[in-house]
């Protein structure tokens, strides 16, 4: 089983500045996942109207694949550099 990210670094490097964030993403999962069960039972109920028209099966699939995505993130690094500026964004 996959595990959600827990860090996000953002370096941002440019000739006046040098920005680096750590942000604990761990404080942030909390929050979705009671959103998440806040808007379970309008999701259920909005599937089932749309379900003969041919959406309701998507949109019920659409929240285990956005977690997928999520915690697909882990390992995550992008690295921009362009005219002496950089930005790097790392997620572990």
């Amino acid at each position: 089983m996959k595990r959600p990210p827990c860090l996000m670094r953002i370096r941002i490097n440019n000739r006046r500045r040098n920005i680096n964030l750590w942000l604990p993403l761990f404080i942030i999962l909390p929050i979705i996942f009671i959103l998440l069960l806040i808007l379970t039972p309008i999701i259920l109920v909005a599937a089932a109207v749309l379900w003969y028209s041919g959406w309701g099966r998507p949109l019920l699939m659409a929240v285990p694949t956005a977690l997928g995505c999520l915690c697909a993130l882990r390992g995550l690094e992008v690295d921009f550099k362009h005219n002496g500026e950089r930005v790097y964004i790392s997620i572990k």
